[in-house]
Order: structure tokens, then C-alpha cells, then sequence
């Protein structure tokens, strides 16, 4: 089938003859020594996991169609893992910086397709440098995770409308990456509305090999998507219902100014390190150097602007649009919504800024680059998560990484030893990330009932604390507070009621501040059985 001719495209340019710079095991293994990098100092310096990599690690209890904000695939990978070692923070940071090299692997493949591989190499590297793609992946989240399956799908939009060797095989891999993006975030219709748009402009559409070649790629995703598409239809107010809420609009003209200019200043933020590399080879390329030979046939060089005209949507369409709807719909926007939109930018950077013919580079210069992208890989793993963990508290900052969570269970396992030694622990209330990280030192058997509402946590049996206890748990300390109004009546509910003091970080001035709450089993409430706050065990 891969052979058929009616998906052949126009004729295509002949390969770039180039040695090749980095065989691909090579790159593999570069890549995977990134991962080790980016995610083993957090094993070792934070005390408490990320929000999104707490939920995580709990919505992966229960294999489903859907959670109750977002498709599954992303709770599919953890939940595959932690049947396999359990449910360890460490594989969520693992994960997640897997998801952002094994993105920069196909970015990889991509250029090596389109231009000389010494530019393709300077393009995974400038790719590496974005804030996005290596340094946050370590939040194990739906944004982190889609990193993968859009470096696919651009990929392969690009291999079916620009290139010849373009058979079936490829519109069916652009299937299964476009509906592997939808199965991770809704947000992929972003890149998917900037897909349609280029084939519109370029006048594609009326072709009739297009119109076969998405049909069939069309099949092939809504095969997969089926599934989840019932199930999100079956349950609107989950998925569909966060969607919707997390893009309603402002009606306030300042306010919409206001947002547009704090979402250019962050997005430059996460791209700077690549921006300087870029401003530098641009100011120091030698003046009087030629300017790149022409391919040689006008076939080719037609087929050359063709990829340039791609890559020049791919790279700037999602931004563009995401920042119209902003400015004209009022959209309400979220830094995370750009982690997926620059990944083709590095692509047309190599190949359309002057200085970043690296063809043409000098041993001397790739060094340079290479031991400053080191450095910066090894300082921001380091640093960063020095930071985050403890690191800031010397200067009267609190952060999640931070949080003594070991300390915190230990006192909770006291106080619930103490009105029931003659059973463990059986489940915890409170909100996602600070009950979720007590909950995870308090071990397996203690299950979580996130913000104490069952659309949250379908894995809970109905009156399950009211039959066999538990502990409700509300953080106050600022800016960390636990905000659900449930958990105020959750706590209202239980038998006694407490409070917890302790520094939240050694060298910090600031203090966890939290209220618990204790629900007898039913079988010693039945009995007769009362309890009171020790405060021997709540200071």
C-alpha cells in the first residue's frame, strides 16, 4: 500500500549531499545523558513533587477514557509505569524530560530531511535551549507530554505536502501523531487550525492526492480517538467543561492589553538562551563570505522555498494565532499553552538567519556552541533544582519543592495512631498537590480523595471516609493555601480537629501551616468512641 501512486507527491529535490555529522545512536545517547541530567537533581534536592506530577501519579491509579480535566495518554504512560516501580516522584521527572528529548530526536530526523545535517544538528541543539523542551519538561504534565506526538504530526504534514517519497505510510503516521496529540491535550487544534490555514493559503487543497492522503489520515485518528470521543461526549462536564472554562474571555480592553504584553515577556523569557545564541552567530558571521549556492535546478530551488514557507507557519502560526485570540476573543491565557509552539522554530532559524550556516563553521566556533549549551544544560539542572528545593529559602522564599511533606506525614501518622493504633491510615482529603505529596510518604495503602469530591477521585468507593476514616487535610500558608470550599465542609464533618506548625524549610522564616481534621471508622463512632486534638501531636 506504501507504493500506491496516488499519494506520490510533486517531484522533489535531490538529497543534500553531506557526510553525516552525528549518527543517530550517537545523538540517542547525547539525548539520554540530557535526560539523566535534567531529572536527577530533582530526585535528589526537592522534598515534594510538582502539582501536576502529584496528579498525576494518583489519576494513574484507574485506567480510563478520560479524566476529569484532560484526555488520557498522559495518565496512561504513568499509570504503565507505576505498575512497573510504583508510585515514585522520580518517574514523573524521568518521564517527562524523556517526552522533551524524544521530541528533539524527531525535530532531528525532520532537519536532517530538509537541510545539511551540520544545520540539523545546530537546530536540535538550539531546540535544546528552550526553556520548554528540556528545562520544564521536569513538570510531568498534558503541555509536556504533547511535546512528542506535535514534533511528529509537524513532521510528518511537512514529509506528505512537501515531498515526494511520500506514500501511505506517512499519511498514516500523521494520523497517528494528530490523534496521539488530541488523546494528550485538546490544545492540539491550535496546531491543527495552522495545518488547514497553510494548505489554504498555499492552494493545496485542490488537490485531489491531499484530499485522498487526509482522508485516510482522518480514518486512521478517529480509529483511535473513538474511545475517548464517546467518553468526553458521555461526560461534558469533565474534560469538555475545562476546555471550555480555561479559554472563556475578558470583556476589559486593559485587561486584554495587559495579558497580551505579560505572555510576550514570558514567552521571550523561555526563549532567550536560544535568542542570544542566534544574535551572536548573526553579529559575528564573517561579512564577505558568499552567499549559499543555489541548489541548481529551479525545481529544486522552488521545492527549498517550499520548505521555508512551511516551516515560516509551523514556527510562527500558533503563536500568532493563540496571541489574535487574545487580543480580539479577550481569550484567557496561560504561559503553559506556548510550551508546543516553538518546536519548529529552530528549524527555520538554521535555515533562514545569516550565521547559521554551520555548514561553513570552523571546528572552533561548534566547540564554543557545544561547551556553552553544556554549561547551560548543567547549571540550570543544578541550580534550578537547588533552588526549588530548599535552596531559596535563605532569602525568605517558599516553594512546592520545598514542602517538608516527610515531616508532615509523619505527625499526621501520629495523630491518627493516636485516636485509631489498631489500624492504618486509610485515606486523606485534601487538595491535589499538598495532600497528594503528604499522601505519597504516607505510602500506598493511604488513599487520596481529591478536594473531597467524587468526580475527582472516581477510584474512591461512595462513603468511604464515613465507613472507614480518614484525615482531612487544609493547607493555609500562603501562597500554597488549599482554596476548594469542599474541603471546609469535609473538615466540619470529622469527629476533632486540629492544627499543624513546623518550618517549611531549614534557613526559612516561613512556617507550613495547616489544619487536620479526623473521621473515626464507623465501627468506634458506633461504639460510642469520641476523640479530642492532642496538642502534644499538633505542634
Amino acid at each position: 500500500m506504501s507504493s500506491l501512486p496516488v499519494f506520490a507527491a510533486r517531484p522533489t529535490a535531490p538529497a543534500i549531499p553531506a557526510r553525516e555529522v552525528l549518527p543517530r545512536g550517537a545523538l540517542a545517547l547525547v539525548l539520554a545523558m540530557l535526560v539523566l541530567l535534567w531529572a536527577l537533581p530533582p530526585v535528589l534536592a526537592y522534598q515534594s513533587p510538582p502539582w501536576d506530577n502529584v496528579e498525576e501519579l494518583f489519576w494513574a491509579q484507574r485506567f480510563q477514557w478520560g479524566y476529569y480535566k484532560h484526555p488520557p495518554l498522559p495518565t496512561w504512560i504513568m499509570a504503565v509505569l507505576v505498575r512497573l516501580a510504583g508510585s515514585e516522584p522520580w518517574l514523573t521527572y524521568v518521564a517527562g524530560v524523556g517526552c522533551g528529548a524524544g521530541a528533539l530526536y524527531l525535530l532531528w530526523r525532520w532537519a536532517r530531511e530538509c537541510m545539511p545535517p551540520q544545520r540539523a544538528l545546530l537546530a536540535v541543539v538550539l531546540a535544546s535551549l528552550v526553556a520548554y523542551h528540556l528545562p520544564r519538561t521536569v513538570v510531568f504534565n498534558h503541555n509536556t507530554v504533547q511535546l512528542l506526538p506535535l514534533a511528529g504530526y509537524w513532521w510528518m504534514l511537512w514529509r506528505t505536502l512537501c515531498r515526494s517519497d511520500a506514500r501511505a505510510r506517512h499519511w498514516i503516521a500523521l494520523g497517528v501523531f494528530a490523534a496521539l496529540s488530541l488523546l494528550t491535550k485538546y490544545s492540539a487544534v491550535v496546531q491543527f487550525a495552522v495545518g488547514a490555514l497553510l494548505l489554504m493559503q498555499a492552494g493545496r487543497w485542490r488537490e485531489p492526492r491531499i484530499w485522498r492522503g487526509l482522508t485516510l489520515a482522518a480514518a486512521v485518528a478517529l480509529v483511535l480517538l473513538s474511545p475517548h470521543l464517546y467518553w468526553a461526549l458521555t461526560h461534558t462536564d469533565q474534560t469538555l467543561g475545562y476546555a471550555a472554562a480555561s479559554v472563556e474571555g475578558h470583556g476589559n480592553r486593559h485587561h486584554r492589553t495587559l495579558q497580551l504584553r505579560q505572555q510576550l515577556g514570558m514567552q521571550v523569557g523561555r526563549l532567550l538562551p536560544m535568542l542570544v545564541v542566534v544574535a551572536l552567530a548573526f553579529v559575528l558571521r564573517p561579512r564577505a563570505s558568499a552567499p549559499p549556492a543555489s541548489t541548481g535546478t529551479a525545481a529544486s530551488d522552488a521545492l527549498r522555498a517550499e520548505d521555508r514557507r512551511f516551516l515560516a507557519w509551523a514556527a510562527f502560526g500558533p503563536v500568532v494565532l493563540v496571541l489574535a485570540a487574545i487580543t480580539l476573543l479577550g481569550t484567557k491565557a496561560h504561559g503553559h499553552w506556548f510550551t508546543t509552539f516553538f518546536l519548529p522554530l529552530p528549524l527555520w532559524l538554521a535555515m533562514r538567519v545569516p550565521g547559521l550556516d554551520a555548514e561553513h563553521w570552523r571546528p572552533r566556533r561548534w566547540a564554543v556552541l557545544l561547551a556553552a549549551a553544556g554549561l547551560f544544560h548543567a547549571v540550570g539542572a543544578i541550580g534550578g533544582a537547588w533552588a526549588e528545593g530548599g535552596g531559596e529559602a535563605r532569602r525568605g522564599h517558599i516553594t512546592r519543592g520545598s514542602l517538608p511533606s516527610q515531616q508532615i506525614a509523619d505527625r499526621l501518622q501520629a495523630v491518627w495512631h493516636a485516636h485509631v493504633p489498631d489500624r492504618p491510615l486509610p485515606l486523606l482529603v485534601g487538595d491535589t498537590w499538598f495532600a497528594g505529596a503528604v499522601a505519597l510518604k504516607l505510602g500506598p495503602p493511604v488513599q487520596l480523595w481529591i478536594d473531597g469530591e467524587e468526580r475527582t477521585s472516581p477510584w474512591i468507593a461512595p462513603g468511604a471516609l464515613e465507613r472507614e476514616g480518614g484525615m482531612v487535610v487544609i493547607l493555609d500558608t500562603r501562597p500554597f493555601q488549599s482554596e476548594w470550599p469542599t474541603l471546609e465542609t469535609r473538615l466540619a464533618q470529622t469527629d476533632c480537629q486540629g492544627r499543624i506548625e513546623l518550618p517549611w524549610a531549614q534557613g526559612s522564616t516561613r512556617t507550613v501551616s495547616m489544619r487536620w481534621g479526623l473521621a473515626l471508622p464507623h465501627e468506634q463512632a458506633a461504639a460510642g468512641d469520641r476523640c479530642a486534638a492532642d496538642p502534644a501531636q499538633s505542634r
